[in-house]
């Protein structure tokens, strides 16, 4: 036997098989036809199909019945088409050169397994009635389900333009209060006592902006990734305002409250500070509330590119089962009544997260708790924060270039211009999309410093706008919006750099300062 292959795969003694067994299964009958549809050849067996052997021409003309109106330019596959004589047979109408070719092949075996086959269906339907009523009850709750999955995602859209519109209301008002305060402590013949009221009021500021940004964290986390703001930080200031914060509430439960700082790394850590703020916040608010005598006692250590924190209590304690769930979201097992919504600990947690950082609970039930946490310096985790982002801010710009601002908001306006007219530069100011639209391609800016939120258009349809005319400067925008997806939209649109409120004073002149180098 050969054992040559074949292009399929199969030795030809197997092709061979497989052509007799379906050859003899299909039992063909091939008329060949002129393009007149005169019949000039015939092979096969004509009384399998019902046609009278003697009377080839007729066959032909019953043939040719079946293609009446179809268009004759391809192949035509007619299944299950019923013969003279009631048997079931697949026509196959071939385009030749010289005409055409119908072929025939049996298919009664076929048609009597579908058949087959639709009985089985038809008893399957008979049993399907029975089950009608319990399909049209399965329908009904799906279509309440349907219901109730439209009203959530109606709620949960109504969530989003609510967290939006919050995070405009807090973020906006406070870069007012932020700003200004940094001009009054700029002032140089401010006095002792006026530097400490100050110091106070900013303290206290970050405080409730800390609180705020709380609420807005946990409502947003499920939907939208938050933008980490790496910057330079200060942790020596960042320490004397704790200590300014939570001393007095602890001296006021007779406690004992420190802060030590051990700063191995000369250069300073490269960090989220208002999530690094949350955090140590939540945690001491925390300790100091669940501790009725000793103290609270915290620790930072920035060492090999690291801040190493931990905050010790010697207060109630966590029992080990609950030592999991006081990380859910206003959990409050094993707290007493009344101490609080639970929501603290769980967005410290998505915090130390966020910023690639761990954390760790020991505990002992009346001897008190201990959380300690590792962030890694952002230097080396956030790509986007280049060498720009991280230098000192420069005292003036230069040579002087043009900004124009955009926004509706006269505190923020009348802010801007005194911040950037002390950095060097010459102020335009704009309060709506279209207005600077026409401002800056009649006298193009060196810089553009747009807000999202505006009246009518949006800063970003202003900003898609421009470049879409062909305006070359560089684009900053601001928002109250510190997410991942607002700002792609914003750098999609064609900003050069997207900045947060409430705006760092810092991070403002650093971004300036790339704008004009850029131009």
């Amino acid at each position: 036997m050969s054992s040559e292959l074949s292009i399929s795969g199969f030795s030809a003694d197997v092709e061979s098989h497989i052509a007799r067994f379906l050859f003899e299964r299909a039992q063909p009958l091939l008329l060949e036809f002129d393009k007149s549809w005169q019949l000039v050849n015939l092979q096969g067996d004509t009384a399998r199909f019902g046609f009278d052997p003697d009377d080839a021409r007729t066959a032909a003309g019953q043939l040719q019945d079946l293609f009446l109106g179809m268009p004759l330019d391809e192949t035509i596959d007619l299944p299950f088409v019923q013969m003279p004589n009631g048997r079931s047979a697949h026509v196959h109408l071939l385009v030749i050169d010289r005409g055409y070719q119908v072929l025939l092949l049996d298919a009664q075996g076929e048609h009597d397994r579908q058949q087959s086959q639709q009985q089985s269906g038809n008893e399957a339907v008979l049993i399907g009635h029975q089950k009608t009523k319990a399909i049209n009850q399965l329908r009904q709750i799906r279509s309440e389900l349907e219901s109730q999955r439209a009203r959530l995602q109606e709620a949960n859209a109504l969530k989003n333009a609510l967290i939006a519109t919050l995070s405009h209301d807090f973020r906006t008002p406070l870069t007012s209060i932020f700003g200004y305060l940094h001009l009054l402590e700029e002032e140089p013949d401010n006095s002792a006592g006026t530097r400490h009221a100050l110091r106070a009021l900013r303290r206290n500021s970050n405080y409730l902006f800390t609180l705020a940004e709380n609420l807005l964290e946990y409502a947003r986390a499920d939907t939208r990734s938050s933008l980490l703001a790496p910057v330079r930080l200060d942790l020596s200031a960042l320490v004397a305002d704790l200590l300014g914060l939570f001393k007095p509430m602890a001296a006021e439960k007779a406690l004992t409250f420190s802060i030590a700082l051990d700063k191995a790394d000369s250069e300073e850590p490269l960090l989220d500070e208002l999530r690094l703020r949350q955090v140590l916040v939540n945690l001491i608010s925390n300790a100091v509330r669940y501790t009725q005598k000793g103290g609270v006692g915290v620790q930072l250590l920035w060492k090999d590119g690291a801040l190493k924190i931990e905050v010790r209590d010697t207060g109630i304690g966590i029992a080990e089962e609950f030592r999991e769930k006081v990380f859910i979201a206003f959990n409050r097992v094993g707290q007493a009544a009344g101490s609080g919504a639970g929501l603290g600990l769980s967005i410290v947690k998505r915090l130390v997260r966020q910023m690639h950082g761990t954390l760790e609970l020991h505990s002992k039930v009346g001897e008190g708790s201990c959380f300690r946490i590792v962030l890694p310096g952002l230097a080396k985790l956030v790509p986007e924060a280049d060498a720009d982002a991280v230098e000192a801010a420069p005292s003036r710009i230069e040579r002087v270039h043009t900004v124009l601002i955009v926004d509706d908001d006269p505190d923020i306006t009348h802010l801007l211009e005194v911040l950037l007219s002390g950095m060097g530069f010459r102020v335009r100011i704009v309060g709506d999309a279209t207005s600077a639209v026409e401002s800056a391609l009649a006298d193009p800016p060196d810089v553009l410093l747009v807000d999202v939120e505006l009246p009518g258009l949006s800063g970003n349809t202003a900003v898609f706008r421009l470049r879409a005319k062909g305006y070359r400067g560089h684009i900053v925008t601001l928002s109250a919006t510190p997410t991942e997806e607002a700002r792609k939209v914003a750098l999609n649109a064609g900003a050069n750099q997207y900045i947060t409120k409430p705006i760092d004073i810092e991070q403002l002149a650093r971004t300036m300062q790339r704008a004009v180098a850029s131009s």
